[in-house]
């Protein structure tokens, strides 16, 4: 019932200052990990000028931004260029991960957002896409969330949230989720990720996915006290 609520009046105020505050119900006081994906010497996916690690960076900036102001508390796993790694061997990439997963852990955190982009052989392939762990129906619920506010605020996505077996899914204690914002191997698609404008819209797609799910996560603690 609070969520049909406050969806309704969302409906009514708009993607604007008023939305955000009825976003914002659900979310005060949470711990929210924002996980910019690479990094340092991982650069993630390149196509010409276009660096994941770069662009994993800015739109993780903008979605630290949107929740902090919405009473969040949000530990940004990496703020500027850099791994987590703790060693240079041929097991860095697995240290970072490690080591991006024990902060998480450590912190009692509420729910770990993963953001990257995506890249194929072909350049045909576009959209944003999010992933769960199969094994947690929190993490798919708020999954499937941002994937509906990804199709819904960028219009150019068609893809559904989908099961993946991740090694940040599988290891973190709380839900989770990884973001592909949108295929970097995409000509198109690449440009968008690049611009400042589009960045905004994606991290507030993925904002408004957590918020409603945490208001909905909300509603059903509260249906299910006694008394109510």
């Amino acid at each position: 019932m609070i969520l049909l609520f406050v969806l309704c009046i969302i409906a009514v105020v708009g993607a604007d200052t008023g939305e955000k505050e009825v976003l914002s119900y659900g979310l005060a006081n949470k711990i929210i990990v924002v996980d910019a994906g690479h990094g340092g010497p991982d650069p993630g996916a390149v196509r010409g000028k276009y660096v994941e690690k770069d662009i994993t960076l800015q739109v993780s900036n903008k979605l630290a931004d949107y929740l902090s102001q919405a009473g969040a508390l949000v530990i940004m796993i990496r703020e500027d260029d850099r791994d987590l790694a703790e060693d240079s061997s041929s097991s860095r990439k697995r240290s970072d991960l490690k080591r991006r997963v024990e902060i998480a852990n450590e912190a009692g955190a509420d729910l770990y957002i993963s953001i990257h982009t995506n890249a194929d052989p072909s350049s045909r392939w576009s959209g944003a896409q999010t992933f769960y762990h199969s094994g947690s129906e929190r993490s798919k619920v708020t999954a499937v969330m941002i994937q509906e506010e990804l199709t819904r605020i960028l219009g150019n996505t068609k893809r559904k949230a989908k099961p993946g077996t991740y090694y940040i899914l599988s290891r973190t204690e709380m839900p989770s989720v990884i973001v592909e914002m949108g295929f970097i191997s995409n000509p198109r698609e690449a440009q968008q990720l690049s611009e400042d404008q589009y960045q905004s819209r994606l991290a507030y797609a993925v904002f408004s996915g957590i918020a409603k799910s945490e208001i909905r996560d909300y509603d059903e603690d509260i249906q299910d006290y006694p008394g109510w």
